[in-house]
């Protein structure tokens, strides 16, 4: 993951190993056996350099990212940017933020966007396709909810019932929803045997195993349900 990642950020900023190597002060052969795939666990301090190099933090460098997909997206378009771009997101983004924190502060509520699923739930969410609207909670944590509209789910939810996520990555055996492909699964998240594995709430379909959590992306951690 590292190696991807590192790929990716000389990639944007044009910078070759060499230049990558003098602007982290390490040397070449250290930047080349990570680039290539040789060295897949630097020492803390060499990954603390490059992260450095990068402007981002080692967890971000080695695929455990606090941000969603989403949010990577706008942080890595905003890099992109010139100087008019950013401070026009800058403008953007406070407003946005400063209009939300009244209506927060007026209800009790912010809003957040809710995804209306189409088909069988079971066996993944098209991500694309699914409606989006507006809803409002009072969950401070929550950021997206997903409704069901069947009962796929059941026993676990039902019908009707709004799932609400926060943005965080789930630990050992709670239920979050991850996006693989083109589509979203609402699995329950268990690490056992060094795999990872998703675990369909139903009980019937296929769980989804991977080695490593770089092959998936999650979307958020079940953090409540609201039933009608």
């Amino acid at each position: 993951m590292i190696s991807e990642r590192m790929k990716k950020e000389m990639q944007i900023r044009g910078w070759n190993m060499q230049q990558l190597a003098d602007v982290c002060n390490l040397p070449l052969e250290t930047i080349r056996n990570i680039y290539y795939g040789k060295s897949v666990d630097p020492k803390l301090s060499t990954a603390l350099k490059i992260a450095d190099a990068f402007q981002l933090s080692v967890n971000c460098l080695i695929g455990k990212c606090p941000h969603t997909l989403s949010e990577r997206t706008l942080i890595e378009n905003y890099r992109s940017c010139g100087k008019h771009g950013k401070s026009i997101i800058d403008l953007i983004a406070r407003y946005e933020a400063g209009a939300t924190k009244v209506e927060r502060e007026n209800n009790g509520k912010h809003k957040i966007p809710c995804l209306f699923p189409q088909g069988d739930i079971r066996k993944g969410i098209i991500y694309d396709l699914c409606e989006t609207n507006d809803i409002q909670t009072e969950e401070d944590d929550a950021y997206i909810g997903i409704q069901m509209t069947n009962n796929d789910l059941t026993p676990y939810f039902c019908k009707g019932d709004i799932l609400l996520f926060e943005d965080r990555f789930p630990r050992n055996g709670e239920i979050a929803a991850f996006l693989r492909g083109e589509r979203a699964y609402i699995r329950k998240f268990i690490e056992e045997d060094g795999q990872y594995r998703l675990k369909c709430l139903h009980g019937h379909g296929e769980d989804i195993v991977v080695r490593r959590m770089d092959e998936i992306d999650y979307i958020g951690t079940f953090l409540d349900v609201v039933r009608a």
